[in-house]
């Protein structure tokens, strides 16, 4: 893959999306991260499938060819069934499943176009398992999943890598701190070190390309 092409990361955030963007530029790429908080042209709701089309007409105007996107977008979200609503259901369907979708129906023509690129949907331990309280989030881990699994299938012929990487733990940052206030034993993933395995997905020739990756830390023993 040239190097003088685009990355984009559809839902940046502090940690992973700052060891993304850091780790593909000094491989070469230009890497452009787009949420629904970053200011403009890069602030885009990618629930809005027209204003993710717009998005990507703005990168075919101003950034080199396309190589690929990587997709983070989510919504956590915990909450016993009986109390989720379906309006949180759907939003929460919303922020990882269709984002998703409509991401990547504006990039796949753009990348076949130009000879192919990859395509990396960031999932959970909730794509494979679903626990209590995690019912809408697993519901739409799991879509997500299904979904990849079919781009794989049906555009590995236009030269497209599609790709799911089942995160399963929590990533080193301030949010996870924040949130889940894990303890100083704690196996954390090391964003770093995950962002060096996106790079060698987008890396990888054709002939091995990984559909799944199951990434799950280890805790260190002395």
């Amino acid at each position: 893959m040239a190097k003088n092409r685009t990355v984009l990361i559809a839902g940046h955030a502090a940690g992973l999306g700052e060891a993304l963007r850091a780790r593909f530029e000094s491989a070469g790429y230009g890497v452009v991260s787009v949420s629904r908080s970053a200011p403009s042209p890069w602030g885009v709701d990618l629930t809005d499938a027209d204003a993710v089309e717009r998005l990507f007409q703005h990168l075919d105007q101003h950034c080199p060819p396309l190589a690929g996107v990587i997709h983070n977008a989510m919504q956590f979200h915990r909450q016993p069934l009986m109390q989720t609503s379906p309006q949180t259901l759907e939003a929460v369907w919303k922020s990882m499943v269709l984002t998703a979708f409509n991401t990547a129906q504006a990039a796949i023509p753009r990348l076949a176009k130009t000879g192919g690129g990859t395509l990396i949907f960031s999932g959970a331990s909730g794509s494979l398992k679903a626990g209590p309280g995690f019912s809408a989030f697993s519901a739409s881990k799991f879509a997500l999943r299904g979904l990849t699994q079919a781009m794989a299938r049906e555009h590995a012929a236009d030269g497209i890598h599609v790709a799911h990487v089942v995160i399963d733990g929590l990533i080193r940052s301030a949010k996870t701190t924040e949130r889940f206030k894990p303890d100083a034993d704690s196996a954390l993933i090391e964003p770093e070190a995950l962002a060096e395995q996106y790079l060698h997905l987008f890396e990888q020739p054709p002939s091995v390309w990984t559909e799944e990756l199951n990434i799950r830390p280890t805790a260190h023993t002395r």
